[in-house]
């Protein structure tokens, strides 16, 4: 058997460890129906009324404008003119609330226990009151419009075709990226079960004696890989069938796709980067787990929080992509997989920028690999203590 072989075998029988079509079938159909269920369940809450509360109005001619409207809220200005009278039918239990108007811009709301209709009460004699003293403006009909429209500015870049902005590429970079960071965090506990399992077990030994560790290693990274793409794939187009659907059976419209990108190639780049990414931080991960003895009580765990930060530094430079550090994020192989997009969106990229990121990328995660290989063959015959991080690291520079 040859070692490419050696691989496929190894790499399918982690993909069947973890991808249980049947129990991923069952994961999908209860996914619909609790979505659909809880769909409904949201569409009765939020079209239920509730019960129409009373609110008398004490001092209703000091307000200076009219009393808005409020969904289940209903005025009475002329059952009590006293505000005694008022709290003592709210005391009873008769009436719902009181407004106490103390002037045209303050009043008191009166009630036996709290309520959430006082919030949307507030807000609507807010928006009256303003609304009235801008109708009271002695200005012409046409200056309230020029007041009130805004600002036009169009936005015309030379990347842009049509000189439009391109939602539909921010939105399929957006779904990419998240799907990428999806697949990380589905499958980096299948990794480290997959990985730190193996060494826990003596027949591992035998095992590695027949094949290579770094045959081994590269099985349970594209196994592994594959599994993490297989079961978010499911997720993923399971939420898009709920989306698609979950409006037609409620009586509503559907939700609209967005347009294809303008430029297909800057997609396919990034879906690249992202792919590349995903694989080079696997490789990454498949390393550090192979110094872990057990990921139970191992702190090296927390590891797997690290991927994290390139997402958190891609929105901290979203209002400046253009500046250097962007650049060298962009470019540097552990960041790149999330801030290149960003920079590629919303700022021009010279074209060696994403050349040399890809490169990187590929390199990263070929010596990632490597590491790994490397630093399993020597931790498998480790028991019952954790390398250091120096002796991992020259097991990683060893040339066997």
């Amino acid at each position: 058997m040859t070692r490419w072989q050696q691989v496929r075998r190894i790499a399918r029988w982690e993909f069947n460890r973890f991808v249980k079509w049947r129990q991923q079938a069952y994961g999908v159909l209860i996914m619909l129906v609790v979505g659909t269920i809880s769909g409904a369940v949201g569409k009765m809450a939020k079209d239920a009324r509730g019960k129409q509360v009373t609110v008398a109005v004490i001092g209703r001619e000091q307000l200076g404008f009219a009393l808005p409207a409020v969904d289940g809220v209903r005025w009475d200005t002329t059952q009590f003119s006293a505000a005694d009278d008022a709290r003592g039918a709210i005391a009873a239990d008769s009436l719902g609330g009181a407004l106490l108007v103390q002037g045209a811009e303050s009043a008191e709301i009166v009630l036996r226990k709290r309520a959430a209709w006082t919030s949307t009460v507030t807000t609507a004699l807010t928006q009256a009151r303003q609304a009235a003293a801008f109708t009271a403006l002695p200005i012409s009909d046409a200056q309230r419009a020029a007041m009130l429209s805004p600002f036009a500015v169009k936005v015309n870049t030379v990347t842009l075709k049509n000189g439009s902005s391109d939602v539909g590429s921010r939105l399929f970079t957006g779904a990419i990226l998240m799907f990428g960071m999806l697949v990380l965090f589905n499958g980096f506990a299948s990794l480290f079960t997959g990985i730190t399992g193996e060494k826990q077990q003596r027949i591992t030994e035998q095992i590695i004696a027949i094949v290579t560790p770094q045959t081994w290693m590269d099985g349970k990274i594209i196994g592994l890989v594959s599994a993490a793409l297989v079961g978010t794939l499911l997720i993923g187009v399971s939420g898009l069938a709920l989306v698609a659907l979950l409006p037609t059976l409620l009586g509503r419209s559907g939700i609209s796709l967005p347009a294809m990108p303008s430029d297909p190639w800057a997609l396919l780049l990034v879906l690249g980067v992202t792919v590349l990414g995903v694989i080079m931080w696997f490789s990454f991960m498949a390393a550090v787990a192979a110094t872990i003895d057990d990921p139970n009580s191992s702190p090296r765990s927390s590891m797997l929080l690290i991927p994290v930060l390139p997402m958190g530094l891609a929105f901290s430079l979203l209002s400046r992509p253009e500046t250097w550090v962007a650049q060298v994020l962009a470019i540097f192989p552990l960041t790149s997989m999330a801030v290149l997009p960003v920079r590629m969106l919303m700022t021009s990229v010279p074209w060696w920028e994403p050349v040399l990121a890809v490169l990187l990328l590929a390199a990263a995660s070929w010596s990632f690999r490597l590491a790994a290989g490397k630093i399993f063959a020597l931790g498998i015959l480790l028991h019952g203590k954790e390398p250091s991080w120096a002796e991992a690291w020259r097991w990683a520079r060893s040339s066997h």
